[in-house]
């Protein structure tokens, strides 16, 4: 029988604060089916399109698909195991890390992430819903928004829930079109050993960016989702199932959607499904539509969690209706070509959510505190290791919206930047709080003497 803490049918009311112990619930193995199906959409599927694109063979797509996405998956369920302990999300509860500005600048930040996922995967499900309904584009917009939206409205409880039926019946369609791959498999094998790919560092290192950047992008909201759960829940059993949910849907789309795009890449997804799948075309255009809603059901909800966590005084589901309308609207102005502002987007989440995440993870880990609710006066040091850790991982990026000047001349274009953000961010953060402990053991001393 549901309990009151569990009711489903019931809009969530609380926001960014701390969760009261009398009011947890859940287990660690929700995690699964929760990263499971927001990871199993048409976008983790398009993300394994990329490597090809970039010129690899498969088998270095494929290669680089699965160290990305184990590397990924690990820093999620790190995000993802916190959040029994803290009972909130991830930025506003590292104000002893960032202090109050820095927690609104990182929120603004998590909000654009939101809103840009928002608008890559609703651009995905209308370009889907219009290829087997011939209706006005703006209508399919307003449509599919608002049918999300009633997910991200009614709030956690109900996204768990959404989400574990919705594990079931999306991956029941994409083992279909897994099976039609495979049965493909001969002609994909053929194509890819006659294809001019091979292997190039630069896009072998490109490609492990890029899927890695989709795991971290969802480390932001990571505790969002487990805030609930018992402040006694098991880290280590959070993390698995949150690293095995995540891990299992992307190496499983990704290298579909490898495969698929060894078949020739000059076609659009749609296109693509409609050239490959057959008979199943219809049924497979139906799979990315619903697909892509328990993410964009997150999207919504974790946006209106990061504009509260800025200071912004709405009730939780007006913010989740804010984050939706202001990302319908970004894509109903938006043009260009999908891979490159794709693979643009996801460099730029990883840009600064990695020097972020290096920093707050290992203060959580590190000093196995939960993290102040009062500003700390501290917090500068927090900000400027996240601030450094950018700094000096400029030189190493590589887009077409800038070049590094060392990605080029000694990298050959290989984007590193997301590395050198983390390893620079959290050393200058050691270095900052062993300063300011000698700092305070010395005023100590002098005050005795």
């Amino acid at each position: 029988m549901e309990s009151n803490k569990e009711k489903v049918m019931e809009v969530e009311t609380h926001g960014v604060e701390p969760i009261p112990d009398g009011e947890r619930h859940g287990k660690p193995r929700q995690m699964f089916s929760l990263w499971f199906a927001v990871s199993l959409n048409v976008s983790t599927w398009f993300t394994g399109f990329l490597g090809i694109e970039f010129g690899l063979s498969l088998k270095y797509v494929i290669i680089a698909i699965i160290i990305g996405n184990v590397l990924g998956a690990s820093y999620l369920a790190l995000s993802s195991a916190v959040g029994a302990e803290l009972g909130q999300p991830l930025i506003p509860a590292s104000l002893k890390v960032f202090g109050k500005a820095g927690v609104i600048g990182l929120s603004f930040l998590n909000l654009i992430n939101n809103i840009g996922w928002l608008a890559v995967n609703l651009g995905l499900a209308v370009m889907a819903l219009l290829s087997v309904v011939h209706i006005e584009y703006h209508v399919a917009l307003i449509l599919l928004t608002a049918v999300t939206l009633i997910v991200a409205v009614y709030g956690y409880n109900f996204i768990h829930a959404f989400a574990h039926v919705m594990s079931i019946i999306v991956g029941f369609l994409f083992a279909i079109m897994t099976i039609i791959t495979i049965a493909n498999l001969h002609t994909i094998v053929a194509h890819s050993t006659s294809a001019i790919g091979g292997f190039n560092l630069s896009m072998f290192i490109l490609t492990i960016a890029v899927t890695f950047s989709y795991q971290i992008s969802y480390c932001p909201v990571g505790s969002d989702y487990t805030r609930y759960q018992p402040k006694d829940s098991s880290k280590t059993k959070l993390w698995g199932f949150s690293f095995a949910g995540a891990l299992t849907a992307c190496l499983w789309l990704e290298v579909l959607g490898a495969l698929t795009a060894a078949l020739g890449t000059q076609l659009s997804p749609m296109d693509f499904f409609a050239k490959f799948m057959g008979f199943f075309t219809i049924p497979a255009i139906i799979t990315v539509i619903i697909s892509i809603i328990p993410s964009n059901a997150m999207a919504m909800y974790s946006g209106g969690l990061a504009a509260l966590a800025m200071g912004i005084r709405l009730k939780r589901w007006i913010s989740a209706v804010l984050t939706a309308v202001i990302g319908a609207l970004l894509i109903s102005f938006g043009n260009g070509s999908f891979t490159a502002i794709y693979t643009n987007f996801l460099l730029l989440l990883s840009y600064w959510i990695v020097p972020w995440l290096g920093v707050v993870l290992f203060d959580f880990y590190y000093s196995k505190k939960i993290p102040s609710e009062k500003n700390n006066k501290e917090g500068w040091i927090g900000l400027a290791s996240f601030l450094f850790g950018i700094a000096f991982s400029v030189p190493f990026m590589n887009s077409s919206l800038y070049v590094g000047y060392i990605a080029s001349k000694y990298f050959n274009g290989a984007d590193i930047s997301y590395l050198i953000s983390l390893i620079v961010s959290v050393l200058i953060y050691i270095i900052l709080i062993k300063l300011r402990g000698n700092k305070e053991q010395f005023t100590k001393s002098v005050e005795l003497q």
